[in-house]
């Protein structure tokens, strides 16, 4: 069976354009003996390569991946395999399904989505088809009939990660991911426990009638083997563990950092939450490789941050957690969160002068976004908070504001995201050049060299 996969990623947030839960789908389809292919779009330029694709490939299925931000594209390329041949089947999976499997009600287009972990549900899919049975009956599956919404029952979140495949990195454009980051990403994890209100974790914890979305781990030996295996088919110059979280469970991350040490020896970047931080974690951390660790700040002021994205977190415990990690030598990312709905200037300020106090290596900031199914998204949707023209073609996710604030509050909001870098760090020149010099061609070529010499950047 022929199947056609697309990642739209059209003036996306994440530059990398690797999805970890279409390129797991991916590698189930090829276990499956599927012929496949697939597609990143980065542009609307691209529908021309797409249709192209479509009409010359002649997939029996088109699956898409999509969060919020993409969504409107996806129906449109929907649309666009129909015009072509309308026996192919439109599917869509991905976070946004998932948390809003009302939004196959939007299109004609899309026959199906799939809701939440499909690994395992979309081996039936792919029986159902291949026998001609009704997929729609699939578990993990929402659809239309009659023009109703039905959303089948859901297959427990997988708790053995050790059964599924590796993610795919053949069919999938790995050449692109190095060039945009020079780094290969990898996820050991699923799940975060905590339940702060802008994130998919408890949303997906509330789908699946479960308290919190706890993390389940591919066994740390399992996560080296795939490390080695990629390395066997490619040059890895720095890995970054996606984990939402990495480690939490102490006895797994003392058994990886020890095989990552002894068989790896590639330095990594990683995301940790500030809480978790002792100095017997990053001291193993340093000792294992690891360079650079992001830390969610979201906010320097307490009632945005504890009582409105409920983190929990006092200021003291994020300004020791950089100071560990810092006397340790390890590089630090603060990443950081403005225009959330309540948020004053002063508010915006206290995140900044919060930044200054915790001089971490580098500072990036996201401009707050309402995703359906959040507590925090679906508390703007209700309290009609959203420009819902605006969302629904909306392609600057974190880099602008959907939310009907007053011209003068959104111009602020704009202005702190536009500098950043200026108004935590100052005018600092080398930093500046430094930073215009990393989007050069001439510093990913530095990098490379670097990286083969074995050589800190």
């Amino acid at each position: 069976m022929r199947c056609l996969f697309v990642y739209p990623n059209i003036n996306g947030y994440h530059v990398d354009c690797y999805s970890f839960g279409l390129a797991s789908i991916v590698s189930v389809a090829r276990e499956s003996g599927s012929e496949l292919k697939v597609l990143v779009v980065r542009s609307k330029d691209d529908y021309s390569e797409f249709a192209r694709e479509v009409s010359e490939f002649k997939p029996r299925l088109v699956g898409f991946s999509s969060v919020s931000s993409q969504f409107s594209f996806v129906k449109e390329m929907a649309g666009i395999v129909r015009s072509i041949d309308k026996e192919i089947l439109n599917i869509c999976g991905g976070v946004h399904p998932t948390l809003y499997p009302e939004c196959v009600i939007e299109t004609r287009d899309l026959d199906m989505v799939f809701v939440g972990e499909s690994e395992n549900s979309f081996r039936e899919f792919l029986g159902a088809l291949e026998y001609g049975k009704e997929p729609r009956e699939v578990d993990n599956t929402a659809y239309v009939r009659k023009g109703e919404l039905v959303v089948n029952r859901l297959k427990p979140l997988i708790s053995d990660l050790d059964t599924l495949p590796y993610p795919d990195r053949d069919a999938y454009p790995m050449k692109d991911v190095l060039r945009e980051t020079n780094y290969v990403p990898f996820l050991f994890s699923r799940g975060c426990p905590y339940n702060c209100t802008y994130c998919s974790n408890h949303a997906i914890a509330k789908r699946y009638g479960i308290k919190s979305n706890n993390p389940r781990y591919r066994s740390p030996e399992s996560s080296i083997r795939e490390i080695e295996e990629v390395r066997s088919k490619m040059d890895i110059p720095r890995v970054l563990i996606g984990d939402d979280i990495f480690g939490i469970d102490k006895e797994w991350r003392r058994e990886f950092c020890e095989l990552y040490k002894k068989r790896i020896g590639i330095k990594f970047m990683c995301l940790l939450r500030a809480n978790i931080i002792d100095e017997e974690f990053v001291r193993l951390l340093k000792d294992s490789g690891c360079f650079r660790i992001t830390i969610g700040v979201e906010s320097g002021n307490d009632h945005i941050r504890n009582d409105v994205m409920r983190r929990n977190m006092s200021e003291e415990t994020i300004v020791r957690a950089f100071e560990i990690v810092r006397k340790n030598g390890i590089e630090t990312n603060a990443v950081n969160i403005i225009g959330v709905p309540g948020e004053t200037e002063k508010m915006m300020r206290d995140t900044i002068a919060l930044n200054r106090r915790i001089r971490p290596t580098t500072s990036g900031i996201n401009i707050f976004y309402p995703y359906k199914g959040t507590a925090l998204g679906d508390k703007c949707f209700e309290e009609g908070l959203v420009n819902e023209e605006l969302y629904g073609s909306f392609s600057s996710e974190r880099r602008d504001t959907v939310l009907n604030y007053p011209e003068e509050h959104k111009r602020k909001i704009r202005y702190f995201h536009k500098n950043w870098d200026k108004l935590v760090y100052g005018y600092d020149m080398k930093r500046f050049l430094k930073k215009r010099l990393r989007n050069t061609v001439l510093w990913k070529k530095y990098c490379d060299i670097r990286n083969k010499s074995g050589s800190d950047i």
